[in-house]
């Protein structure tokens, strides 16, 4: 087992700020997280690094302007975390979480418009159903860019809950861009918390498990998703 990183910036740890006091602070706040990662043996952390999250939609945004400022910002971000062997990875959020990176396509671009080999595409099988028309055909646009890869069924549930997504195209487009890096799952089932308000979970979606049967479950999707593999 090896252990991944994932992190979603506050707007004060935004790295496409206007506002270089911020963009420097966020650099001295990523210094120390990529400390805590290297002692801990992490070399992959992912998320939505180039912005924050979740965006506020009351304030105004320029795509255009936001997304140059961030490949900026990232690039000197990458700088950073290659001094502790580091792969940071951008994901592609759905429109109502993020509005920079929204498509394999995208996250493509921006990882090549930075052009730092520790900055890696990542994608995320829940935000890929409501934004990409076909989801192999997005996984094979990442080939050689793909670094890190978060399944989850269209609704949050672990994987093998649902009937909606075709895990094993998903696997075999993996397998198709000869993809080695780690395949998280990332399940929000339950309400309450910062988590749950931020991810907007209004129902428990659990089935009314007890911790206990919250790994149970979580043990039933990591075999589910081993025999898809195998298939693929």
């Amino acid at each position: 087992i090896s252990l991944t990183a994932g992190y979603g910036p506050k707007p004060t740890q935004n790295i496409a700020s206007e506002d270089s006091k911020v963009v420097n602070n966020t650099l001295h706040f990523w210094e120390k997280v990529f400390k805590v990662l290297k002692a801990l043996d992490i070399d992959t952390v992912g998320g939505g690094l180039y912005y924050y999250w979740p965006v506020d939609y009351t304030k105004q945004i320029n795509k255009p302007s936001d997304w140059e400022r961030s490949v900026k910002g990232v690039s000197k971000l990458a700088d950073l975390a290659a001094d502790y062997n580091i792969n940071i990875c951008m994901e592609s959020l759905n429109r109502h979480e993020g509005f920079l990176i929204n498509t394999a396509l995208e996250c493509v671009s921006f990882v090549k418009q930075v052009g730092k080999k520790n900055v890696k595409a990542m994608l995320d099988t829940y935000h890929m159903n409501m934004e990409e028309d076909d989801m192999r055909e997005a996984i094979l646009q990442t080939k050689g860019y793909l670094g890190h890869f978060h399944v989850g069924e269209n609704n949050r549930r672990l994987p093998g809950q649902g009937k909606i997504i075709n895990w094993l195209e998903i696997a075999k487009a993996l397998k198709d861009i000869d993809y080695s890096g780690a395949v998280v799952m990332e399940p929000f089932v339950l309400t309450g918390g910062k988590v749950g308000n931020d991810i907007k979970i209004w129902r428990d979606m659990s089935d009314n498990a007890t911790g206990e049967m919250l790994d149970i479950q979580a043990a039933e999707s990591v075999s589910f998703l081993k025999e898809i593999f195998k298939k693929a």
